[in-house]
């Protein structure tokens, strides 16, 4: 995690660079006050190595609204690095156009609206980040169901100490609300030290279904530790599916380990050994963190993951595109199938989500005749 925190923050830093270069250098700045000022734009984009948990020993109870604080800042800079971007290219080919001469008493005023439209984007992307997902449904026919059920799928809580409990509290009771059949978590629950969390991850206890809770391990759960978080899980009441299934009337569930981290630990998925027990009139339903068609080896009719939190901060839904295949929302696979990627009722790093809304989902399966 260190490696990524230094990645984000080499980029960071590329971006504050051109920010300031774009913003202070045409100031009546003197050399040494424009070294200053570029040394903090540096270290605005450095901030990915400032919010470590470490600091959690020198500021006590103030380590939240420090690392609120800072990443405030971060996500902030790099909107108005999108912002700027996109404004200044489409200046750019308006300047070889003939409306160049209709925009140039504007041009004074782009700054500052490019500055306060960054303060505001970020105001609404913390506020999208902390507050309680909503509930986004999705219906699946088939013709293997008879009689309808409803599916509670939460992903990407990632559960850690600088989360709000009241947060987890109340995606819990969001979730019981709908009476679902099944919940199932599907992976990066939890992104920290098990016994760092405890307190916060036992309000998962609160969860309902008829016909049980089921969980799958997501890349963070190895990093956190792999056999402590999956402990902990069960402790709890959760089945855990790895490369195994469970037979739930008409569906057939089945899990697989993350398919990227996983290998790392030697924890390999093996879609047919998790179907090994499935009957062929069963819906098949698998739970896979890590969006992936399998091809051919699609086996199932349906998959739910999680994983790209639908990009959670633009621009960087480009690169979670291009990385997955799959961003957000449910599409057609290869031989029939089918997979549903969640945007994740929770988000990594930063606590913050522009233009990729959290969500609790429900897929209701329901029968097709």
């Amino acid at each position: 995690m260190i490696s990524c925190a230094v990645t984000t923050s080499v980029l960071g830093c590329l971006v504050t660079t051109y920010l300031f270069f774009r913003y202070t250098w045409c100031l009546d700045f003197s050399l040494l006050q424009k070294s200053a000022v570029y040394a903090l734009f540096l270290l605005a984009g450095c901030i990915p190595l400032l919010v470590s948990y470490q600091m959690e020993n020198y500021l006590g109870k103030y380590y939240i609204f420090y690392r609120y604080g800072l990443y405030a800042i971060f996500i902030g800079c790099i909107i108005l690095f999108t912002l700027t971007l996109l404004t200044d290219t489409a200046l750019l080919a308006i300047s070889y156009s003939p409306l160049a001469q209709h925009f140039k008493h504007f041009c004074s005023y782009i700054n500052p609206t490019l500055i306060t439209a960054a303060i505001l984007c970020s105001i609404l992307a913390l506020y999208a980040g902390v507050k309680v997902p909503d509930v986004k449904e999705v219906v699946i026919y088939s013709d293997k169901i008879t009689e309808e059920k409803t599916i509670v799928l939460l992903s990407d809580i990632h559960i850690h100490r600088a989360i709000s409990p009241a947060k987890v509290k109340a995606i819990t009771d969001k979730s019981n609300a709908i009476s679902p059949d099944i919940i199932l978590l599907d992976g990066d629950i939890i992104d920290d030290d098990v016994d760092k969390v405890s307190d916060i991850t036992a309000l998962l206890k609160g969860l309902k279904a008829k016909q049980g809770i089921w969980f799958v391990t997501g890349n963070h759960e190895f990093y956190a530790g792999y056999k402590e978080t999956a402990d902990e899980l069960q402790k709890m009441g959760f089945g855990f599916l790895e490369n195994n299934g469970v037979s739930l009337g008409e569906i057939y569930l089945a899990g697989i380990p993350d398919l990227f981290s996983g290998k790392n630990y030697g924890k390999n998925a093996d879609l047919s050994q998790a179907f090994a027990q499935a009957e062929d009139n069963q819906f098949r339903l698998l739970m896979s963190h890590t969006p992936v068609d399998f091809g051919k080896d699609n086996i199932f009719d349906l998959e739910v993951s999680g994983h790209t939190h639908g990009g959670q901060i633009f621009p960087f839904h480009v690169l979670a595109k291009l990385h997955n295949r799959y961003l957000a929302g449910l599409y057609q696979m290869e031989n029939g199938a089918q997979i549903y990627v969640t945007r994740g009722a929770g988000q990594w790093g930063p606590q913050m989500r522009f233009l990729a809304p959290s969500e609790i989902t429900v897929i209701r399966l329901a029968s097709l005749k």
